[in-house]
């Protein structure tokens, strides 16, 4: 918490509304980077005198790219970032960035998408030539009957083994990297034991148990060897990650 009464920075801001929320909580000041010039020059300041009232100038508006940060080195205390990353053509460089602005004992905050590592490359692709849906272009602003493919859109599906070699390629200390999951559903069961019977001739009942927490408690499952690998989870699912620069 001290930390983050500091000064710091979020990338891919958007609207900044993580930034105001940081900047009540305490920060000293926050850099909100996004890379949309009209959202940062107009948007962003908005949204902060709106919220922020008399305090709105410790927020500070930056047209700008997660990759080439226009801040000293050494220069903050936290980064802050929400579904942003994933849209980096190269994790390393993007953290390395991150890296070299933050102080020495400073913190990377993440929220963004992460796949097991079970996803196949040909599930990654397919994944990516899903065209986004009309409605959600048009409410973006861009033209009716227009076709774009999240690859176009410039999403990427890492998975979570690229996610950990980019971050410990940069240098960060990883203090919590964790992926919260949707719920199990019955049919995710079902196909999870018919999968499990054509392998091998019986189950592993630590798996059922962990089936039966997840069926009785609600139990979000994060193990990458049990349910996760099943198509029909889908990527609607978050990690957190709490990365520290040595």
């Amino acid at each position: 918490q001290k930390t983050l009464d500091g000064i710091g920075i979020e990338l891919g801001a958007g609207t900044g509304l993580f930034s105001n929320v940081l900047v009540l909580n305490g920060a000293k000041k926050i850099y909100s980077v996004e890379l949309v010039p009209s959202v940062a020059q107009s948007i962003i300041p908005k949204v902060a005198k709106h919220f922020l009232n008399n305090q709105y100038r410790k927020l500070i508006p930056v047209q700008g790219s997660f990759d080439n940060i226009q801040l000293p080195e050494q220069s903050v205390d936290f980064i802050f970032e929400y579904d942003s990353f994933h849209h980096s053509y190269g994790l390393e460089n993007t953290f390395k960035e991150s890296y070299n602005k933050l102080k020495t004992g400073g913190v990377l905050i993440l929220v963004d998408r992460c796949h097991p590592d079970s996803l196949s490359d040909k599930e990654v692709n397919n994944l990516l030539d899903i065209k986004i849906d009309q409605e959600r272009l048009i409410k973006h602003g861009f033209p009716k009957n227009m076709t774009l493919t999240r690859r176009e859109n410039g999403e990427h599906e890492y998975r979570k083994r690229e996610w950990v070699s980019a971050i410990k390629k940069a240098g960060f200390k990883i203090h919590v990297f964790r992926t919260f999951y949707n719920k199990v559903r019955i049919k995710q069961l079902y196909w999870y034991l018919l999968g499990k019977l054509k392998k091998q001739k019986h189950i592993d009942k630590r798996n059922l148990f962990i089936i039966y927490l997840a069926q009785n408690f609600g139990i979000y499952l994060n193990d990458f060897n049990t349910l996760t690998p099943m198509k029909e989870i889908g990527y609607n699912f978050k990690t957190v990650g709490i990365l520290i620069k040595r």
